[in-house]
């Protein structure tokens, strides 16, 4: 609906718009786009998730690199939250599929921005742990009670709110994306409150 009446806007020849306001349709463009993209990649996984192929080609590579370019990516989504990034600077490289693991990202930073109120941190760090890199991304969001917490990670469950909005699919298809690096994730509370989602990619196939 956004894309359509921002084209219309923009086609409709009786209206001279300002520099400015050009500007702002085509952003809201350019954001529903990537939505939409992200969307249904989020599909096409799941459909290779329960067939059975959804498998990570996976070669050494820097996790730093790739949350770096899923931020610039997503500068317009975190628009109004306060991203804290910590990267250790002796992280290793790990044995992973780059455009999983973007996907991956993408999914639990989206959630973690759309379930959390304006102006709230959301905190990701990236460190090694044992054999693994481990990255947390935490909100200042409502929470999930315990009692759901790994229900979240099946499909078309819904958001972690309970009230269906969303596609309810960007939770499992990171844990079906770590899955298959060999690696686990799990949800936790947040330090007052909110939460904390945890990843560990292990550092060999």
């Amino acid at each position: 609906a956004s894309i359509m009446a921002s084209v219309t806007s923009l086609l409709d020849a009786g209206v001279d718009f300002a520099p400015t306001d050009h500007r702002e349709l085509l952003e809201t463009i350019h954001h529903e786009a990537a939505r939409l993209n992200r969307l249904i990649a989020n599909f096409l996984d799941l459909s290779r998730m329960r067939a059975g192929v959804l498998v990570a080609n996976r070669s050494p590579g820097g996790i730093d690199e790739i949350v770096e370019a899923v931020l610039a990516r997503m500068r317009e989504t975190l628009r109004g939250h306060n991203v804290r990034l910590i990267l250790r600077e002796d992280l290793p490289d790990v044995p992973m599929d780059m455009v999983q693991i973007d996907q991956l990202l993408t999914n639990v930073i989206e959630n973690a921005a759309k379930f959390s109120p304006p102006g709230t941190d959301i905190h990701i760090t990236a460190s090694r742990w044992r054999d693994a890199v481990r990255v947390r991304i935490t909100d200042q969001g409502p929470g999930i009670p315990p009692s759901q917490r790994e229900r979240v990670f099946e499909p078309f469950i819904g958001d972690r709110t309970g009230n269906g909005t969303g596609s309810g699919l960007g939770l499992s298809i990171a844990h079906a994306i770590v899955t298959s690096h060999g690696g686990r994730i799990w949800l936790e509370t947040a330090p007052g409150g909110g939460t904390a989602v945890s990843f560990d990619l292990p550092m060999t196939k």
